[in-house]
């Protein structure tokens, strides 16, 4: 009896083993990237027209990445500013950090790489932003670049989970000494996907991924009347940028910058603008009054994985594994009382 057992138990675990042997194509991923380029920033004279050049512009730019794959971390963070003067300068980028890739990752991100990996790469967390360029460094249109993506595949893990984002920041102050008009554009590429594919043993996952953009402008000091603000966060939807204490906002919002895309428990996928060009978006803002103005851009990319077991296979696992240990131990005292 104790032998029919010991063979029944060995019969599951090897069952389950194939089981778990086939897990490869069992997939939690999610990915987001977002590209910003051709950033253009310009003020001119609300009554004549004129280009205004004479603002005074000081600036920082911050930039973080980070990745975690079951609470294992790695994270950089970097800022520069007119201040100190330690911006870079082409053709080297204006501000950047290593890619960051989690402790026991088996894919790495190369640093400088912006690109998805992709589905069923491996199970990995990865991260990466800079700044590329920007207008008030280099004299030339802005560029910034950030992508946080990871994967949780089978292969027998109970669960795993990571956690990725990356900030990009730069803020500019500046001086207007007359009612000015500013006019702001960019073409802005964001990719997003969010799926879970399943096998068994596993009957859950979680998938979610983000990305945030906005740009706010407010009077820091001086001029006369209440103080203009203005807040933007692209969502293509034309008309709802909030704009205070200002003659008129027109924005061009052509997609959504401002998505969060999440699946799950069961099998199922969803994608944001995957493997679409960039789109044209504008902000123009008219009257605005004399006085220091600070003019803040904040872009996040982030994601979220989970896979879970199904709690039936731990149990299964258990029973035979105890099943084993029962029978040999009953086979040892036989043959020691022999």
């Amino acid at each position: 009896m104790n032998m029919k057992k010991t063979t029944l138990a060995m019969a599951l675990l090897a069952g389950l083993a194939m089981g778990v042997s086939g897990q490869a194509s069992a997939s939690v991923y999610a990915g987001s990237s977002l590209d910003i380029s051709n950033l253009t920033i310009g003020f001119v004279n609300a009554s004549s027209g004129a280009l205004i050049t004479n603002l005074n512009p000081q600036f920082t730019f911050n930039v973080e990445d980070s990745a975690t794959l079951n609470s294992n971390t790695q994270a950089f963070a970097a800022g520069c500013s007119s201040l100190v003067g330690n911006c870079g300068t082409s053709p080297g980028p204006v501000l950047t950090v290593n890619a960051a890739n989690a402790p026991g990752s088996t894919v790495v991100r190369a640093n400088s790489n912006y690109s998805l990996m992709g589905q069923y790469t491996g199970t990995f967390a990865n991260s990466n932003v800079e700044i590329t360029t920007a207008q008030l460094v280099n004299g030339i249109p802005s560029h910034a670049r950030q992508v946080a993506e990871a994967e949780v595949l089978g292969k027998g893990q109970a669960q795993a989970s990571a956690n990725i984002q990356s900030n990009t920041t730069w803020t500019f102050t500046f001086d207007i000494t007359e009612t000015a008009n500013m006019a702001l554009s960019f073409i802005a590429n964001p990719e997003m996907k969010a799926d879970v594919s399943l096998v068994p043993p596993y009957t859950a996952g979680i998938a979610q991924t983000n990305i945030t953009t906005n740009f706010t402008l407010n009077r820091l000091s001086g001029g006369a009347g209440a103080s203009p603000f203005v807040s933007w966060s692209p969502n293509g939807v034309n008309g709802d940028a909030i704009c205070v204490n200002v003659l008129g906002c027109a924005e061009v919002d052509s997609e959504s910058l401002n998505e969060t895309l999440g699946v799950g428990p069961l099998s199922s996928t969803l994608t944001h603008s995957l493997g679409t060009p960039g789109s044209a978006f504008s902000l123009n803002i008219a009257g605005l009054k004399a006085g220091r103005y600070a003019l803040t851009l904040a872009g996040t990319t982030s994601v979220n994985v989970t896979q879970v077991p199904e709690p039936g296979t731990l149990l299964l696992i258990g029973g035979a594994l105890a099943a084993l240990g029962v029978g040999g131990a009953r086979r040892r005292a036989g043959a020691m009382a022999a």
